[in-house]
């Protein structure tokens, strides 16, 4: 097994997740907190690796991401479904239960006088017995990471009425939560001896340095290496970034602009600006933030040919993002209109929506609802006509729905608002600020 620097960190949250369940016998859910979407991705990469045949754990761990949408369907009803679904499809591959032999589960059905957790905890229990998990030495690990999950305090209700139930010693239960939400700090204190948290220092930062010294030294020519070299120094600046260290900022930029321009990377001397954005809007430097998305969108401009992809509309946002937050919408409205002059011709439709979605609101603010309703009408257009865009699973298209009908007249709704209805029920509206306000709420 190779043992590069992610390899090293998935394998050192191997080794904390099984002091951990040693630490703790009796607690039966987990949760690791990360910082960031990387640590996110390299706590989920460790889970996936141990469902692998290359895996370290002797524990079952299941990888669960159904989304939390009580609204729509019963999580627990979801993910035991999915199970069912999964187990017998494995029971149909000679090759997996010549291993295994069949796994024998079959859930039982939920009825009206079963409350969802206590279900959901019974055929849980019968699981671990299917799988054969012995009790001494190794656990069946359920994993729940929802890829959707509009109501956290809905969810944590949830993970805790699982706690009171009668869950199966083979059991455990392994969450994540960012450390900028906590949204299972008040369930940690409640039921402080069955939850824990698991705090890992993953230094991604310091992992990604160390994989680019490695491709540096494979490297054979000095534009290469350069390159690799250009790559840490923007790692270092962003960091800087996260701590707000000015000075930090200002030596790794100046770093990065001496090797974009030794070899005329004009892509990268426009990242390095706007990574300068990134830091004086961060700091409420308004003016310093202006000036430095100013010279990342003329480099773009003047190198139109050569940057084909997304990132001249990404610059455009940045700036018209700055002058909404200012509450400059006029010039806002003007950057989001440049923004919409580009070549669209391959540009993703919900960039384009959210552009025209941050225009209509400038435009409602600057100029009034009448010129912010054709605006949000052609988005929406934009939006439906798509073929490939599923608006009724698109959170995104909802928030936009939301915003467009704040500036409708009754023409705009008798035309608009049963459609959106028609997608995601009547009560959507009401649905879509309660979730915003779960999300928002100080703990």
């Amino acid at each position: 097994m190779e043992r590069n620097a992610i390899m090293q960190r998935v394998m050192m949250l191997s080794e904390m997740w099984t002091e951990a369940l040693q630490k703790y016998p009796n607690v039966t859910t987990f949760a690791w907190v990360g910082s960031s979407s990387v640590e996110f991705k390299t706590i989920k990469g460790f889970v996936i690796f141990q469902t692998s045949y290359e895996k370290t754990l002797q524990d079952t761990i299941l990888c669960l991401a159904q989304p939390f949408e009580p609204e729509i369907q019963s999580y627990g009803a979801r993910i035991i479904g999915d199970l069912q679904q999964y187990f017998n499809e494995w029971n149909k591959d000679p090759t997996l239960t010549e291993i295994t032999g069949l796994i024998e589960w079959q859930p039982t059905a939920w009825t009206e006088n079963v409350n969802e957790s206590e279900w959901f905890v019974e055929n849980m229990n019968l699981l671990a017995l299917a799988l054969k998990i012995s009790a001494d030495d190794e656990k069946l690990v359920l994993a729940l990471f929802p890829s959707t999950l509009n109501d956290v305090k809905a969810f944590s209700n949830w993970i805790e009425l699982l706690m009171q139930e009668k869950i199966d010693p083979r059991i455990r239960i392994m969450l994540y939560e960012s450390r900028d939400s906590m949204y299972f700090e008040s369930l940690s204190k409640k039921q402080s001896n069955q939850f824990k948290y698991l705090y890992p220092d993953l230094d991604i930062a310091g992992a990604m340095d160390q994989i680019l010294e490695d491709t540096k030294a494979a490297k054979t020519s000095p534009e290469e290496r350069e390159m690799v070299s250009f790559q840490q120094s923007l790692i270092k600046m962003n960091e800087a970034i996260g701590y707000r260290d000015e000075e930090q900022v200002h030596y790794y930029s100046d770093t990065c602009l001496k090797i974009a321009q030794k070899y005329g990377w004009a892509a990268q001397q426009a990242l390095v600006h706007f990574f300068e954005h990134t830091f004086y809007a961060s700091v409420n430097k308004p003016e310093e933030a202006h000036h430095a998305i100013d010279k990342a969108i003329a480099i773009v401009q003047s190198e139109k040919n050569n940057i084909k992809d997304q990132t001249p509309y990404q610059y455009y946002i940045a700036k018209g993002n700055l002058y909404f937050m200012s509450s400059k919408f006029e010039e806002a409205a003007s950057v989001y209109n440049n923004c919409l002059t580009l070549n669209s011709n391959e540009t993703n439709t919900l960039l384009l929506a959210g552009i025209y979605q941050m225009l209509g609101n400038s435009l409602r603010k600057s100029a009034g609802k009448e010129e912010a309703r054709n605006c949000f009408i052609t988005g929406w257009e934009l939006l439906a006509q798509d073929q490939q865009m599923e608006l009724k699973d698109n959170a995104m298209a909802m928030f936009y729905a939301k915003d467009m009908l704040s500036i409708a007249d009754q023409a705009m709704l008798n035309k608009y608002h049963p459609v959106m209805d028609e997608l995601w029920g009547q009560n959507w509206r009401n649905n879509l600020d309660h979730q915003y306000k779960e999300l928002t709420k100080a703990k």
